[in-house]
């Protein structure tokens, strides 16, 4: 679970920096950088419910077990 989160952070940092560039520069930012920026939502958005499956599971793990 801690490398997903950290995977987390690292994909989060890399996009926020590439949209803190993208508004200290005051133009309109070019399709690689809007592509850059879209692709790691779709990364952040893939690593979250892993993170969120996980959990889930883990948490049904001890519920059987607590059962037994």
């Amino acid at each position: 679970m801690d490398e997903l989160e950290e995977l987390l952070a690292r994909l989060t940092a890399a996009q926020r920096q590439l949209i803190t560039s993208s508004a200290k520069t005051k133009t309109f930012p070019d399709n690689n950088t809007l592509q850059k920026i879209a692709t790691l939502a779709l990364n952040i958005s893939s690593v979250e419910t892993m993170i969120v499956e996980t959990q889930g599971r883990a948490q049904l793990a001890r519920l059987a077990k607590a059962n037994d």
